[in-house]
């Protein structure tokens, strides 16, 4: 497997498991310390730099959104796809996440995430959104989630 798959993979498993037990710490050694996020598409867009930034925003955006639905489901549509880029490895994936609360029906919500490897370190995350693809989301959080908030700012 590809260094900076690994490294992703490592990643999302550790992601996975700090959503079960709000470990954050676990997640530090992926990230350069100036490591940048950015989120683009929909009313969630923000741009986030540093390490410690980006958990804590992390952090706000699942408290406010994943770990307050019954459900999540998460599986990869495509990829992961790898290219070398000047900064080091870029590795690309498609992904749906579905939210069940309540007695809502599931909701699901498609995006991409980009992620650029360097020594071993998550340099620069990026999550894309289509704006046609948030109006579903939209109109589910106005009638079962118009209490949650997955803003990482």
């Amino acid at each position: 497997m590809d260094k900076a798959v690994q490294v992703f993979m490592d990643y999302a498993a550790a992601f996975e498991e700090t959503l079960v037990d709000d470990n954050w710490s676990r997640l530090t050694p992926f990230f350069s310390e100036g490591a940048t996020y950015e989120v683009r598409g929909g009313p969630l867009a923000c741009s986030i730099q540093g390490r410690e930034a980006i958990l804590k925003g992390l952090k706000k955006s699942v408290d406010g959104l994943d770990r307050r639905c019954d459900e999540r489901v998460l599986e990869v549509t495509d990829g992961p796809h790898v290219r070398a880029v000047p900064a080091g490895q870029e590795v690309r994936l498609d992904w749906l996440v579905s939210y069940i609360r309540g007695e809502s029906p599931a909701v699901g919500l498609a995006g991409r995430s980009v992620f650029t490897v360097s020594d071993g370190c998550i340099t620069a995350m990026r999550d894309e959104y289509e704006d046609e693809a948030l109006v579903p989301l939209g109109a589910w959080l106005q009638q079962y989630g118009a209490d949650l908030d997955g803003s990482y700012v």
